[in-house]
């Protein structure tokens, strides 16, 4: 009997394994075919629309640093193409290559004719059609025997219509919030590539227009002005405008950034503010005017965020310590004393604010008749101004007044031992003598100094 011989398990595997590794060389293959290759006979190099537009690569290029940011943007990560408050959205449905065009060492004025004489940031600076025709043939008007090329730079072509292509050639470009004088920088020695950096980049967007940051890098205040209102709108008012007025639906402009001086309006800002706001107070009036204050800081209008919701059961702790400048949104002689008045924790226990409550501010030995412990004594010397935040003049009187003067009191001395010997009663009497005279009667033997 004649045996036939069969394939094993290795020959099997190997083979199984050799199409795995076809199939996955395959794949790869196919991954690194260029993206850019399209469907195009006339520019078979040309990407499709809306893809890849911007800078290609950053290869050989710092790394970006936050800093160079736009402070003004309607995001914290960068421009988009989705616009922001400054640089409105953009709709161009062309195809273009900028970095090819300056291989071949054409200027930037050879396309951009207008641009060296442009004063007004709502310039339509692109070229037209007819500068394009001095290279690429006649096509704007294009004659009757020369072939249609509308897709080698449009790239929304729909079909035929009579014999001839139909396509979108209109170019949404919103005037954006900004004042800015092409004419007026050229003539000063700037060049275009100082603010816009086309090396690697195909069709230009609002990717390519100047960022807060490059800005800052002559207007300084010593090179160019650094006002503000030098290039964002203001209105009558000198302050800046925060929305376009041709289009009520575009962001505001809200400071963001690490280049934004300081102020950038992140979700914290509304309790940092108050460091930007004491140390320039000429930057937020560039924006803001004094009722957008008020209208948090007087009180009727309190965002919840600025005092929890127990914050009376904590508040104690805050103005003990000087957390924050309580006077600055309350009268202390009228918001805190008045309450503390009715709620029984002031001197007022009776009559007609007081409730007969038993609670006292101080503790029992911080002020007593002569003779008592007087705790108030040290705390008073350290910072009179923590206790007329509650106290008129005439609690201090009432004890350090001698029996003969205008207001009596018990004639209990808040100096202390030999002090007419001292030379602080000589500086004291020589710098303002009337103020001896609130706890002195005229011609008191103690009114002098030794």
């Amino acid at each position: 009997m004649t045996m036939t011989p069969r394939l094993g398990p290795g020959p099997a595997w190997l083979l199984a394994l050799a199409w795995v590794i076809a199939m996955t060389l395959g794949l790869g293959l196919g991954a690194e075919s260029p993206v850019d290759a399209a469907p195009n006979a006339v520019n078979p190099g040309a990407r499709p629309a809306g893809v890849g537009r911007g800078s290609v690569s950053r290869e050989g290029k710092p790394p970006r640093h936050r800093a160079e940011l736009p402070g003004t943007l309607g995001v914290a990560t960068g421009p988009t193409m989705a616009g922001s408050a400054v640089y409105p959205a953009q709709e161009i449905p062309l195809r273009f290559t900028h970095d090819r065009h300056l291989k071949l060492n054409l200027s930037c004025d050879r396309c951009h004719a207008n641009a060296a004489t442009s004063k007004r940031a709502a310039d339509l600076l692109i070229p037209t059609g007819a500068a394009c025709d001095e290279c690429h043939g006649k096509q704007h008007p294009r004659p009757a025997d020369e072939p249609a090329r509308c897709e080698m730079c449009h790239t929304q072509v729909e079909g035929q219509v009579e014999g001839k292509p139909r396509l979108t050639a209109s170019v949404r470009m919103p005037r954006p919030l900004l004042h800015f004088n092409h004419e007026l920088h050229t003539r000063r020695g700037s060049d275009c590539k100082d603010c816009h950096d086309m090396t690697n980049v195909r069709l230009g967007s609002v990717l390519q227009l100047p960022t807060e940051a490059s800005c800052l890098t002559c207007h300084d205040g010593f090179t160019a002005t650094d006002r503000c209102g030098a290039c964002h709108p203001s209105g009558s008012d000198g302050r800046l405008l925060m929305r376009a007025q041709d289009d009520r639906t575009l962001p505001a402009l809200i400071p963001r950034g690490a280049s934004s001086w300081g102020a950038a309006h992140d979700l914290a800002f509304v309790e940092d503010h108050a460091v930007a706001a004491k140390s320039g107070g000429k930057l937020c009036n560039s924006c803001h005017d004094d009722a957008f204050c008020i209208d948090c800081h007087d009180g009727p209008i309190r965002p919840m965020r600025i005092h929890a919701g127990d914050y009376m059961t904590l508040h104690a702790q805050d103005s003990r310590a000087a957390v924050s400048d309580c006077s600055s949104c309350h009268r202390t002689q009228t918001f805190c004393q008045g309450c503390h008045d009715r709620v029984g924790f002031g001197e007022r226990t009776t009559g007609e604010f007081g409730v007969g409550g038993t609670l006292d501010f101080h503790p029992s030995d911080w002020s007593g008749p002569p003779g008592m412990p007087q705790g108030h004594a040290h705390a008073a010397q350290r910072n009179i101004g923590t206790c007329v935040s509650c106290h008129t003049e005439d609690s201090c009187l009432a004890c350090h007044a001698t029996t003969g003067a205008a207001t009596p009191g018990l004639d209990v001395s808040p100096h202390g031992p030999d002090f007419a010997r001292s030379a602080r009663c000589d500086a004291l009497a020589g710098h303002n003598r009337r103020v001896c005279l609130r706890c002195h009667a005229p011609g008191d033997p103690q009114l002098e100094c030794l």
